[in-house]
């Protein structure tokens, strides 16, 4: 098992890599925002593990649930988003549904005002051949505020960073653009 600096510094080569320009977001980086975050100190970092029972355990419990995690993050005044390292063996098929079990989850808990984004690195998604996700190291969960999400997709509609998007990529992002 790698150690938490080596996860992070994984995590941090692809979150470079999200922040440089690229021609096929017309010189916009992949995550425009992302740089901003992390050199603002904005960018909390969290490792959750999925524990296997060991022999003659029934089941292991982690310290903490991704919500207990969430709300820590939401109350937390110093962070306005977070990536969390999912160690675990959700296949690419599960990872919608996943994504879907976290955002229900935190509607019940009256924290609807959070949206969650998961990436793997098995997910093909591409603009212009250029594969976004495939590249994580992890499973990822981003956790940022919705009110931020919709203010930062309202300032790239009146850009060329859609441009390259085809009707499926804009559907699968659930974006609009002009």
């Amino acid at each position: 098992m790698e150690d938490k600096e080596t996860i992070i510094a994984k995590v941090n080569k692809y979150i470079d890599w999200l922040a440089t320009p690229n021609e096929a977001f017309n010189g916009f980086p992949i995550c425009p925002f992302a740089e901003k975050e992390r050199s603002s100190d904005k960018l909390k970092y969290e490792i959750f593990k999925v524990h296997t029972p060991v022999a003659g355990q029934k089941f292991v419990e982690s310290a903490k649930s991704l919500f207990d995690i969430i709300s820590e993050w939401d109350m937390d005044d110093n962070y306005t988003s977070m990536i969390i390292v999912h160690l675990s063996d959700i296949q690419l098929h599960q990872c919608k549904n996943f994504q879907h079990y976290i955002n229900r989850g935190l509607r019940k808990r009256k924290m609807g005002y959070i949206k969650t984004i998961c990436f793997h690195p098995d997910d093909t998604f591409e603009v212009d051949g250029v594969k976004t996700r495939s590249a994580a190291p992890y499973f990822l969960i981003n956790v940022a505020y919705i009110d931020e999400l919709n203010k930062a997709h309202q300032n790239l509609k009146n850009t060329k960073y859609y441009d390259n998007l085809t009707a499926e990529n804009k559907k699968y992002l659930k974006v609009e653009s002009p």
